[in-house]
């Protein structure tokens, strides 16, 4: 099958694979926020023989997910800049992550000021992608006439993202302030892992058993509002018929 960067797609055609797109990258979230999910759960009950597991669930999802963005972004635009440039940052999420991510062996030393430029490089890399199709989601979202199940799908969707994409923006901050969530964690997998499930926690309105500091507390604060404002415009926008 001939593969192109620019899907050609129009019509009811473009809006099917838009539903897909929804559907696949809800599936994707799902399997992330579950591996973090295994990890807490393991860690509470003192299953946790290794650690490496819910790590690996959750990296190999998680690159599942970043390639899944960029695959929906080409519904969103024809711009060839945009897809190329995204296209650029997931291969440095896949090939950066693999070097600073990898569970089973230590191919820098993890302490180093390259370690850590590496891994906020990565980091900042996956927020853009995730922002871009945050942003063409949404206005997609605002401005098509779906049915019902498919705003619900696109609603679920992009809440979802927005927990992920806040995980991302937490980590960046604290790999320079590793307890930048009152816990010492170290920058492996695991600390991204614990930052998402705050986010996540954040997002829905939890108790959160952390302390954040600093930027990390006022970007809560922010996420915070955000998930509760986006379910009164997603519920305006539903009744909008």
């Amino acid at each position: 099958m001939h593969f192109s960067f620019i899907k050609n797609l129009e019509g009811k055609e473009l809006t099917n694979e838009k539903i897909r797109d929804f559907r696949r990258l809800l599936v994707s979230q799902v399997a992330i926020i579950a591996s973090i999910f295994y990890l807490e759960i393991s860690e509470s009950f003192g299953l946790l023989l290794h650690p490496e597991l819910p790590e690996t669930i959750f990296f190999l999802t998680l690159g599942v997910y970043v390639f899944l963005l960029w695959d929906a972004l080409r519904n969103y635009t024809n711009n060839k800049t945009i897809i190329m440039i995204n296209f650029v940052f997931i291969i440095g999420v896949f090939v950066l992550g693999t070097i600073v991510a990898n569970p089973f062996i230590n191919l820098i030393y993890r302490s180093g000021l390259l370690y850590k430029l590496l891994l906020l490089f990565t980091q900042i890399s996956l927020l853009i992608v995730e922002g871009c199709v945050i942003y063409f989601t949404v206005i997609e979202f605002l401005k098509k006439d779906f049915d019902l199940s498919t705003k619900l799908w696109a609603a679920a969707c992009i809440y979802l993202m927005s927990g992920l994409a806040f995980g991302s923006f937490y980590e960046m901050f604290c790999i320079f302030d590793v307890d930048c969530l009152g816990i010492d964690l170290p920058l492996r997998t695991l600390a991204l892992m614990k930052r998402m499930g705050y986010s996540v926690m954040v997002l829905s309105g939890m108790n959160i058993p952390y302390v954040p500091t600093g930027v990390i507390y006022m970007a809560s604060t922010f996420e915070a509002l955000w998930g509760q404002l986006f379910v009164v415009l997603i519920v305006g926008r539903l009744m909008i018929k």
